[in-house]
Parts: structure tokens; sequence; C-alpha cells
């Protein structure tokens, strides 16, 4: 039986946890209003607006997520009110899954995920939002799993969130490649592998349905992921170097430092349940170091595993240790939440005394005063459609007036979801608003207006241009911009098998086979 004293200094832990949750949940909510939205927000908003069985860049459990919040309001706190929630949950998992083990090292692991930058930074809403969490509550269960002696509920437990993560974004199949090397390899028991099925059948509709998707929008997720955004890809040694570095910032250096030096290869230790997360840690993380061979690693790819270092730490290192990785993440994170201040709260025209380019000063007056930039162009809302060549202009429109706005042009690679929304055959002899953030060259517009004219406005020291251009020629649009897109974006691969491209029978019946 525990001392009073002993309980007395628990509670004192737990009590320390649970204000810590309320106190980081509270900087987030003024960081939703302080932070400007961002474009690709914007952008998931819209998937929001539009819910779908599948989007263009990803699976499509976000745009599900943010419908009924964008049906609520595009307010910046009410956007942006699951990566709350999400961060939240995963303080209170942690907390929840280590006190069984030891109350006061449990608290702190939390507390220190609770106030790392992973966690009181991580306020805009990205498809990165739900798969952290998934990946997070799957990697829980299947540890529960196994200390609950490989127990098949929890195992089903870990298989819907799994597909849950797969439903966010493609990388949480790493998530279930540590798995199988663990249950068939590491640790392999008869009821592991049973374990491991009955994961993969709960998995499998997940599967199934973005395959059925695929299927019939012309294997828009592949093309993005596999093809398209992959091309011009430059990788070497400094790609390598650009992602161990990132790994060092974004694990911390107390914590990158105690994992190599306690993390001892995938050498069997106890209990069981820490075992298994050297392998939920090192699979992705050790896959993304051979990738970043030949391609750059995004900053945010490797955060939907960086949560089990924390769930590690619990289990690993001792009440010193942690105390002193706690102290380090106070002063980073506050290092961090000073300089969101600076930027956020520093006057416009102190940016152009920075080093930065005109073009990227422009940029920075979007950024932050987009909403002001699209009221100077309220007077046309009843007689153009609005557009722009950047679908983060275009889709920051449709935030900021609740007006939809179809890219314009041929784009990128990025933000083609468009593709799925906008019919320009429906826009035959409108007149249309391009936006622009730099001067309009003429071949972008001329051949598809009967006439036009460019006006420029100045916001900030910052200079804006829009194009207004009267009945628009679809047919010359179609010919050059759509054909354009449908041969560069939209052409699957020869070996998948798939319907003829939505694209293509869109714009293009007559070709379409």
């Amino acid at each position: 039986m525990l001392k009073p004293a002993v309980l007395r200094v628990d509670a004192f832990y737990v009590k320390a946890f649970w204000w810590t949750l309320l106190l980081a949940a509270l900087i987030k909510v003024a960081l939703c209003f302080a932070i400007p939205v961002t474009g690709d927000e914007a952008y998931y908003a819209i998937w929001g607006e539009f819910p779908a069985l599948g989007y263009y860049d990803h699976t499509p459990f976000i745009g599900w997520l943010l419908w009924p919040f964008v049906k609520l309001s595009l307010n910046p706190l009410v956007l942006r009110l699951p990566t709350i929630i999400m961060t939240s949950l995963i303080g209170w998992g942690i907390f929840a899954f280590l006190k069984n083990y030891e109350v006061r090292k449990a608290a702190l692991a939390a507390i220190i995920f609770l106030v790392s930058p992973l966690s009181l930074l991580g306020v805009i809403i990205t498809t990165d939002t739900p798969v952290i969490l998934f990946s997070f509550l799957s990697g829980l269960c299947f540890l529960q799993a196994l200390k609950k002696n490989d127990h098949a509920g929890w195992f089903v437990g870990a298989g819907v969130f799994l597909g849950l993560a797969f439903f966010s974004k493609y990388f949480a199949v790493l998530l279930a490649l540590a798995y199988a090397l663990f249950l068939l390899i590491a640790a392999p028991k008869p009821r592991r592998v049973m374990g491991l099925l009955i994961m993969f059948l709960c998995t499998l509709p997940f599967g199934l349905e973005n395959i059925y998707w695929n299927y019939h929008h012309a294997w828009a997720n592949i093309l993005f992921n596999v093809y398209n955004r992959n091309v011009g890809d430059h990788a070497g040694w400094h790609t390598v170097l650009t992602y161990l570095l990132t790994l060092f910032y974004i694990v911390t250096p107390p914590l990158f430092y105690y994992l190599g030096k306690k993390l001892k290869g995938f050498k069997e230790t106890k209990p069981v349940e820490r075992y298994a997360l050297h392998f939920l840690i090192a699979t992705p993380l050790l896959f993304f170091l051979v990738l970043s061979v030949t391609k750059e690693i995004g900053l945010h790819w490797p955060l939907s595993f960086i949560t089990f270092i924390y769930l590690w730490a619990g289990l690993s290192l001792d009440l010193a240790e942690l105390g002193r990785t706690l102290k380090f993440m106070l002063w980073f994170s506050a290092v961090h939440l000073l300089l969101i201040a600076v930027a956020v709260f520093m006057p416009m025209q102190a940016w152009q005394k920075l080093p930065i380019s005109p073009k990227t000063y422009v940029k920075l007056v979007y950024l932050f005063e987009h909403a002001p930039i699209r009221e100077h162009l309220n007077q046309y809302n009843k007689d153009y459609v609005f557009t722009s060549l950047n679908y983060v202009q275009a889709d920051m429109m449709y935030y900021d007036s609740g007006l939809y706005a179809p890219t314009f042009g041929v784009g990128s690679v990025h933000g083609r979801q468009d593709d799925f929304i906008t019919d320009f055959r429906h826009y035959a002899h409108r007149n249309f608003l391009i936006f622009y953030t730099r001067p309009p060259r003429p071949e972008e517009y001329q051949p598809y207006f009967s006439s036009w004219s460019v006006k420029q406005f100045s916001y900030d020291d910052a200079k804006f241009y829009y194009v207004l251009g009267k009945d628009f020629n679809y047919p010359a649009y179609r010919d050059r911009v759509l054909k354009e897109i449908n041969d560069t974006y939209w052409q699957v691969p020869g070996w998948l098998p798939h319907r003829p491209s939505f694209f293509c029978r869109k714009y293009f019946p007559e070709d379409c086979h």
C-alpha cells in the first residue's frame, strides 16, 4: 500500500498534467486567431465544402472531417478545432497508457508532448491532422493488445484505426509494415500472427474503397503521389543530410540524444510494449532515410510516427531524464512562440526592411492581408467569375468570400482538385476576373476573351493585378489549356486498369476510350 506522502506527490503530477492540458489548449486557441489561414487550409476547407469519396491529392478523410466544421463556419478557430482536439487527445492518450506503469513518468511524458512544438504549434489543419491521431490510436491499441496477452479485441481496434489513418494519408502503410515486421519476424506467436490477420481484415475495406474510387477517377492519387509530384526531383547527399537535420529538429535534441543512447537496435527488451515501440519508431524513420537518397523528405512526413517517441520516453527514461527533457522543451517551445509573435505582430513595413525579394514581400502581404485584398474586388462579384492562375490564391478567394473561384490556366501538379469541381463548359461567354500577385503576361489571357483590360492596385506597398476578361472563349481554352492539362496530368499508365479518365470524358469525349 502506498504511503500518503507518495500519493500526494503522485496527485501533484496528475494535477500538473491536467493543468498543462488546459493551458496548452488555450495557447493553441490563441494561435488559431494569430496565425493567418494558409492556402492549403483553404484548399482542404473546399474538400469539406464538396464532400466526396476521394480527392486528388490524398485519401479522403480530411474532407470528411472538415465537412461539419466548414458547414458551421469558416472562422479560423472552427476550421482548426480538429487540430486542438487531436493534440489534446494524444496528450491524454500518452498519460492514460503510461499511468499503469508509473504515474509520475506518465504525467511527465504527457506534459513533454503537450508543451512540444509538435503539439503547441500544431494548429494548422492539414491531411497530417487525422493521420497523426489515427496512427497514434492504432499504435496504442496495438501496444494494449500485446500488453493484454495478444488480445484480439485490441487488434481489432488497431486495425480499424490503421484503416482510418490510411484513409487520411498513405504514409499509414509504414505503420502496417512495422506491425508486420514485429509480429512475423521479431516476436512471432500464433496469436500474434492471427492478430496481424485481424488487423489486415479490419483495414481491407478502407483499401478497397480507395482502389474503387481511383479506378473510376483516373487513379488520381497514384498519378499525383507516384508520378506527377516527382517530376524534376533532384536528390543526393544533401537530401539525406536535410532529412537527418529535420529528424533532429522534430524529435528535438534531448529525445534524439536519449533515443541514440538507449535504443539498442532491435534487441529484445522488456516489457514487450517497449520492444514493439522500437519497431513503430525505427521502421518508418529508417524507410524515410533510405528514401531520402532519391527524394527530398518533407518536414511533415515523419510526424505520424513521432508521437510514439513520447510513449517510449515514458517507458525508457527515468524521472531525472524526463525532467531535463521537459526543461529543454519549455525553452524550445518558448522560442518558437516568440518567433511567431514577432512574425504575426510585426508591421508589414518592417518586413520590407528585411533582406527579402519583392516577390516574397508580395506573398507575405497576401498571406497576412488576403481578406481586405479580396474585399477590394467585391465590386465585381455579380458580373465576373473570380479566378487565379495559382490554386492558393483561388482557394483563398473562396475562403474570404464563400464564392468558389476556379483555377485559370494549366496550373501546377498541386491543387488539382479543381479539375473535379470546375466545368469550364458552363463558363462559355461569361466574364472573368483573373487575380495576380505579379504582372500578368498577355498570352495567359488574351486568346480566351473577346476583350480585356488589366488593372492594378497597391496594398501595404505591395502591387496586385487583375485582368477583366469578357466573353470567355471556351473552345479556345479547351483546345489550348484543357488539352495541355489532359496530356500532362491525366494520362493513366497503361499497366493500370481504369475507366476512361473523368477529365477526358468531360472535355474530350470524342477521344476517350
